[in-house]
């Protein structure tokens, strides 16, 4: 009798029982591993909530700057978030999910950033240039009648290019725009010098003053030429990164961005 016991529960109830015991530890670790791929995914969401769209929102934005330089080139470009995702490590989440969005991210940092901040420089430099060009040229070009002449002239340099005012040319030098430029310069240096040269000539651009003649057809035209080859470099800088920054970001990285921000999984 105890040996047919024995064989029963060698023969059926071990093997039902191991059948349990190995059901168990599968559904265990099958509901485990749902269980952290549901954590998983989770944390992939909200990560991408919390970083892809003001990552996005700041591409945009320089991207709309950039279109707009030329109309509008007191600006400065800044890229914050983009900054915090590779101090924070965030690069390894998009890195590790999202991978051909990280190589055109990663391709932006080294290779387009950079060129931001040259040309966010190159106009500083060049439009300091342009100013010290145009101090020199002025003070030879108008008469001495005011002892206060050296500040007068700065005041007019700065006016034309450094500080935002209806008389800054510097838009229209951007855009080739003479005519106009010719106008504000005529118009600045008779506001900055109205209680010196009080008499206008009959012929246009033409003011007598005190010592002589002031020509502003001449002047305005020689400030033009003389700004032109630093203009140039701004221009073809600009012409340049917009072209990268069209094919990076307007044809690559914003739409990557847009599409996991929709789809993060």
């Amino acid at each position: 009798m105890n040996g047919e016991w024995i064989h029963w529960i060698q023969q059926i109830l071990i093997p039902i029982l191991v059948s349990v015991i190995v059901s168990a530890i599968v559904g265990y670790l099958l509901g485990s591993k749902r269980q952290k791929k549901q954590i998983l995914r989770e944390h992939i969401t909200r990560t991408v909530k919390d970083e892809y769209r003001p990552l996005f929102d700041e591409m945009r934005r320089n991207t709309e700057l950039l279109d707009n330089y030329l109309k509008k080139p007191f600006v400065n470009f800044s890229f914050p978030k983009l900054a915090t995702i590779y101090n924070e490590g965030l690069d390894e989440f998009v890195k590790n999910h999202h991978r051909d969005l990280f190589l055109v991210v990663d391709s932006f940092r080294k290779n387009i950033l950079p060129k931001f901040k040259e040309l966010h420089s190159l106009k500083t430099e060049s439009v300091k240039k342009v100013f010290d060009i145009w101090s020199s040229y002025l003070r030879k070009s108008l008469p001495e009648e005011d002892l206060s002449r050296g500040d007068i002239i700065k005041h007019i340099a700065e006016d034309l290019l450094t500080t935002m005012n209806p008389h800054n040319v510097l838009l229209l030098l951007l855009n080739g725009r003479d005519k106009e430029v010719r106008s504000k310069v005529e118009a600045c240096i008779l506001g900055r010098t109205s209680h010196i040269y009080q008499k206008k000539a009959k012929r246009p651009f033409v003011i007598r003053g005190q010592a002589k003649v002031i020509n502003y057809n001449e002047i305005s035209q020689a400030l033009i030429d003389k700004a032109k080859p630093e203009i140039a470099n701004i221009v073809d800088r600009y012409k340049k990164l917009k072209k990268q920054n069209d094919n990076e970001v307007k044809e690559r990285l914003l739409p990557l961005l847009k599409k996991y921000i929709s789809n993060p999984i």
